[in-house]
């Protein structure tokens, strides 16, 4: 009798145990979620209706969301600033990778004469589209390779502190890191458009059937693509007005396993 009550005692004991841990995990969390530190004032939007509708409108266009809570959400973790700019910079050298080769794309199609004539890019609608996605693809070039030299200090705190004082300088810094990427979707657009407008205008008829379905195919990938990325998910969010409130149900789980180890600890009593 008495071992069987010492092994009931000892199950009850461990209840408590995982209970009490459980308790103290819910409150370290609790305190973790206290002390995050909230967006800066100044990173608000403005009081007045112009300059707020201006900002609205340029977070909007550079991080696809209408205020700076969600770059905030990344900057304020250990190391969030130096983590963003170096995958940033990975990312711009990978583009730079693909940059090279439409360049290298557009001069082979101004240098070669076409070699059917049902297929002239050489006219002079796709001639203008190649030699401006040329332009294009040079200046991307140099943006991408200033943006790795000067990107190393980019990375530094102090530049986070003198960015965190106004919310223009910030949007402005924003603007830069976007400009190579920007550069680099007009050139090849521009290389699209220029094959497009060749195949379209062939007196081929097979050639533009070609040239239509293939684009047809393309904007079809394109699409699908989008599905499960993170603008899909914000597009959603925003025809549809659905809120995030993470907070509220992270709480929502600690309250669940809290009531789980309750039950736990009163059914082995």
């Amino acid at each position: 009798m008495s071992d069987t009550v010492s092994y009931d005692t000892l199950q009850y004991s461990q209840a408590l145990d995982v209970h009490n841990d459980s308790q103290d995990m819910y409150k370290s969390n609790n305190t973790r979620t206290k002390r995050i530190k909230p967006i800066p004032t100044r990173w608000r939007p403005p009081s007045s209706f112009i300059p707020r509708l201006i900002f609205h409108i340029m977070c909007f266009c550079l991080t696809f969301h209408w205020n700076l809570d969600f770059m905030w959400e990344i900057f304020r973790e250990p190391n969030g600033w130096e983590n963003f700019h170096t995958l940033y910079l990975t990312q711009i050298n990978q583009l730079s990778t693909v940059q090279g080769l439409v360049l290298t794309t557009v001069a082979v199609f101004i240098s070669t004469p076409p070699p059917l004539k049902q297929i002239d890019y050489a006219a002079d609608g796709p001639y203008t589209l190649l030699s401006e996605s040329l332009v294009f693809s040079l200046f991307g070039l140099l943006f991408q390779l200033y943006t790795s030299v000067v990107g190393q200090g980019y990375q530094k705190q102090k530049t986070f502190k003198a960015l965190k004082r106004n919310r223009w300088l910030f949007l402005f810094h924003i603007i830069i890191l976007s400009i190579p990427v920007y550069i680099f979707s007009i050139s090849l657009l521009l290389l699209l458009f220029a094959i497009s407008v060749t195949g379209f205008l062939s007196s081929s008829t097979s050639a533009q059937i070609f040239t239509g379905a293939t684009f047809a195919l393309l904007f079809a990938c394109l699409f699908v693509s989008i599905l499960p990325s993170p603008v899909y998910s914000r597009l959603y969010k925003i025809l549809w007005r659905i809120t995030d409130d993470d907070d509220d149900d992270d709480n929502d789980d600690h309250e669940l396993d809290k009531e789980h180890v309750e039950k736990e600890a009163g059914g082995t009593a």
